[in-house]
């Protein structure tokens, strides 16, 4: 059975790469002229969720506040420029792992080796994506100064906050019972 869904762990890859990436990617995208021009919209309610025009500028205003350099800029297009293939890469290996793992484990005849391997590749395929986020956010970091990385903390937490609130909104009410 093939099933046609992305499962959590691309999900939340995506919107780590697109995490990692954010400031490289708006530095990318729009010439200087543009970015100094347009207004300064809200961020969306979910990046991940928004439409690209709401996510450009989100990533625009992100730019704006941390201040970069053009030698700044060039430095974040360039980690972008090494990393995109392999992040994309990873994020296939990953899908067709969580893939192979459903397969396995909803196959007619049940194999518990043939899920353990599965599950093993999916584990390594998770841990290959989290490195490559870790190493991409190190080498983000170190271009920032220190007051750039302070706002950029900043802003991290409190896009994690917002995540995490939007979780807790779309979880299914709890009903707990009543003592008698």
């Amino acid at each position: 059975m093939k099933l046609r869904h992305k499962g959590n762990a691309v999900k939340t890859f995506e919107r780590l790469v697109a995490l990692c990436l954010v400031l490289s990617l708006a530095a990318v995208l729009l010439p200087e002229r543009v970015r100094a021009q347009e207004p300064v919209g809200p961020a969306p309610e979910s990046e991940a969720a928004a439409p690209p025009l709401q996510r450009r500028r989100a990533e625009r205003a992100l730019l704006r506040r941390l201040n970069l350099t053009p030698e700044q800029r060039a430095s974040l297009r360039e980690i972008r420029r090494q990393s995109e293939p392999e992040a994309r890469a990873l994020a296939r290996r990953l899908n067709q792992a969580r893939r192979a793992l459903d397969e396995a484990v909803y196959s007619d005849e049940t194999d518990e080796a043939a899920v353990e391997r599965r599950a093993r590749e999916l584990a390594e395929a998770q841990a290959a994506v989290v490195r490559l986020r870790a190493l991409t956010e190190l080498r983000v970091r170190r271009v920032l100064t220190p007051e750039q990385l302070q706002t950029f903390r900043a802003l991290r937490r409190e896009a994690l906050r917002q995540r995490l609130l939007q979780r807790r909104q779309a979880r299914p009410a709890r009903v707990r019972p009543q003592s008698p």
